[in-house]
């Protein structure tokens, strides 16, 4: 089963088109996930309130680095290399089934989404 969560659109997160408006385009969820951790390292990308955790951006960017390192892509962190990344961050996930997986890059997708639509510190 192949999930790849994508979206069009126009925002701050978009990157520069010909005529230099930012233009959002298809960004898959990966793309998402690492322009967040490097707008906002420490916002958390899955909350779990039941069992009191969080995994940030910044964590799951750098255990996503780890996973395909692991796996020797040659293409730098993709899809894959992002769900062993959630797999071995989120407790519960691998056993929560198609839906637990959705629901959750869902999730994620949303955060990254306010994460690169708050105005950027200099």
């Amino acid at each position: 089963m192949v999930l790849q969560l994508r979206r069009n659109g126009r925002g701050p997160s978009a990157q520069p088109g010909e005529r230099g408006f930012r233009v959002r385009g298809d960004r898959t969820l990966t793309q998402l996930v690492i322009a967040a951790a490097d707008a906002g390292r420490d916002k958390p990308a899955v909350i779990n309130r039941d069992n009191n955790y969080a995994v940030s951006f910044g964590e799951l960017k750098a255990r996503a680095q780890s996973a395909a390192i692991a796996m020797s892509s040659e293409s730098g962190i993709d899809d894959s290399a992002l769900t062993v990344a959630l797999m071995t961050a989120v407790p519960g996930l691998a056993v929560s089934g198609p839906k637990g997986l959705a629901d959750t890059l869902t999730a994620i997708r949303i955060q990254a989404m306010m994460v690169l639509a708050e105005p950027q510190q200099v």
